[in-house]
C-alpha cells in the first residue's frame, strides 16, 4: 500500500471505492468549509466537515493536504470503513501532517465503537495536552470498536512543545477493542503518562512501534478480572532515560490469552533496575493463559515478573 499516492491517483478512483475529500486545516491555510472539498484545489478547512460529507461503509478517503488546528472540537470518527490520511505536501510536513485541535483541552481523535468500525487513521503526529489523550475509544455505551487500523502515528513526539498529552490511545469505556491493529507508531517523551492504555483489547495486535522516552507505562493494561482479553503484543522497541520501573515497557493485569514475544527494551541506565515486563494476571507464571515468549532487556532475554 502507497500511503501518500499522488493526487492524481486519489482523483482517478476507481467506480465504488468511495469518495476523496481534501482538508487544509491550518488556521492561516487555503481550506472553508464551504468548499465541497473533493477538488484539492479547494479544500475543506476541518476533519469534522470532511467527515460530515463521507458515507459510513463506503471506504471514503479524508487526506488531509496540510493541517494544524482548526478543529475546535474533539474530531469524532462516526463514519464505518472511513480513511483518515495525513497527506502532506513536498515542502511542509510531509509524511506526518501535525493535527491539534484548536481548543486544546480535548482529544484530537474520538472513536466511537462500532460507528468506528474498519476505520484508518494514519500520516499524523498528534498533540492534546497534559490531560488528555491524542486518540480516545470514548463510545457512551456498551459497543465494542472493532477492526480499526491506526498505523504511522506520531504521539506527542514533535520538538514543538504544543505537542503534548496525557496518554497516547486510551479506551475509556464500551466493551471492549476487537481485532485493532496498532502499528508502526511512535509515542513520545512529551506524554504525560502512558503510551497504550487499555482495558479488553480482544483478538488485536500492537506491533512494531517505538515507546521513546514515555515517562509512564509503554503498554498498560489498567483493567483486572477474568477474560477482559490481552492483544498480540510483537516487535516493539521501548527506550527509556533511567533504569526502569517494573512493568515500565509492558504490564498485563488479564491472562486473557495474548502472545507477547519479540519486543526490546533498552535504557540509558544501563538496563539495571526491575523487570520491565510484568504479568499479575495470576500471579504465577505456570497459571498465567499469556504466551511470553523472548523479550528482551538491552541483549538479555527476559522473563516476566508475575507479581
Amino acid at each position: 500500500m502507497n500511503l501518500f499516492p499522488s493526487v492524481e491517483q486519489l482523483t482517478h478512483r476507481p467506480a465504488g471505492a468511495g469518495k476523496v475529500f481534501f482538508a487544509d486545516t491550518r488556521s492561516w491555510g487555503a481550506g472553508s468549509d464551504s468548499n465541497e472539498g473533493t477538488d484539492p484545489n479547494y479544500p475543506l478547512a476541518t476533519v469534522t466537515a470532511a467527515l460530515a460529507k463521507a458515507t459510513a461503509g463506503r471506504h471514503d478517503y479524508i487526506f488531509l493536504l496540510d493541517g494544524y488546528d482548526n478543529d475546535e472540537v474533539s474530531i469524532v470518527v462516526n463514519k464505518s470503513a472511513t480513511h483518515i490520511i495525513g497527506l502532506g505536501t513536498d515542502s511542509h510536513r510531509s509524511p506526518f501532517v501535525w493535527l491539534l485541535v484548536n481548543a486544546g483541552a480535548l482529544p484530537v481523535f474520538t472513536l466511537q465503537g462500532n460507528n468506528s468500525a474498519n476505520c484508518e487513521i494514519a500520516g499524523f503526529t498528534l498533540g492534546a495536552d497534559a490531560t488528555h489523550p491524542c486518540i480516545t475509544t470514548k463510545v457512551g455505551a456498551s459497543t465494542e470498536l472493532v477492526f480499526a487500523h491506526l498505523h504511522h502515528l506520531s504521539f506527542a513526539a514533535a520538538l514543538d512543545p504544543a505537542f503534548v498529552a496525557q496518554d497516547g490511545i486510551v479506551q475509556l469505556d464500551g466493551t471492549g477493542l476487537d481485532g485493532i491493529l496498532i502499528e508502526d507508531c511512535t509515542f513520545g517523551q512529551q506524554l504525560v503518562r502512558d503510551g497504550i492504555r487499555f482495558k479488553t483489547f480482544y483478538q488485536g495486535m500492537i506491533r512494531r512501534c517505538l515507546f521513546r522516552g514515555v515517562p509512564g507505562i509503554g503498554i498498560d493494561q489498567i483493567a483486572t478480572g477474568a477474560a477482559t482479553g490481552v492483544p498480540d503484543i510483537l516487535d516493539n522497541s521501548f527506550w527509556q532515560k533511567t533504569a526502569q520501573d517494573k512493568g515500565s515497557s509492558i504490564t498485563i493485569t488479564d491472562g486473557g490469552g495474548g502472545a507477547i514475544h519479540g519486543n526490546h527494551t533498552v535504557s540509558n541506565g544501563g538496563h539495571a533496575g526491575n523487570n520491565p515486563y510484568l504479568d499479575t494476571s495470576t500471579g504465577t507464571d505456570t497459571t498465567t493463559l499469556n504466551g511470553w515468549g523472548e523479550n528482551f532487556l538491552g541483549d538479555t532475554v527476559k522473563y516476566p515478573a508475575f507479581a
